[in-house]
């Protein structure tokens, strides 16, 4: 959803469950943020895109494609041994790196990110 209620009517209203000023909450934005920064850990950094996803066990994994700095980011998550979180491999266009941090390439490219839990 890209629009929330402002406030929704309470049973003792006439109009029970109306949502009303539907375009002047900020709670889309701060859902879309709660996603994809902390649920799917897509998070911003001043050195780059940190990874540190938090996701239900049951997920096999997910992928999101994200523009950060002049490049693209296809990001592929696994979780081959179920857990929901902890970030045990990364690799950048098929180079291991160090940590959960992928830097930043602001060459207007796509890079290839693959995540594993464990």
């Amino acid at each position: 959803p890209y629009v929330y209620a402002q406030n929704i009517l309470a049973d003792e209203h006439p109009q029970f469950g109306l949502g009303r000023n539907s375009w002047l909450s900020g709670t889309a934005s701060w859902t879309y943020r709660a996603g994809t920064q902390y649920i799917l850990g897509v998070r911003p950094d001043y050195n780059g895109l940190r990874l540190d996803p938090c996701i239900p066990a049951a997920w096999n994994g997910f992928s999101v494609k994200r523009k950060f700095r002049g490049a693209t980011y296809q990001i592929a998550v696994k979780n081959p041994n179920h857990v929901c979180k902890g970030v045990a491999k990364l690799t950048v266009d098929g180079k291991m790196v160090d940590g959960n941090l992928i830097p930043v390439f602001a060459d207007r490219l796509t890079h290839t990110i693959e995540v594993t839990l464990g």
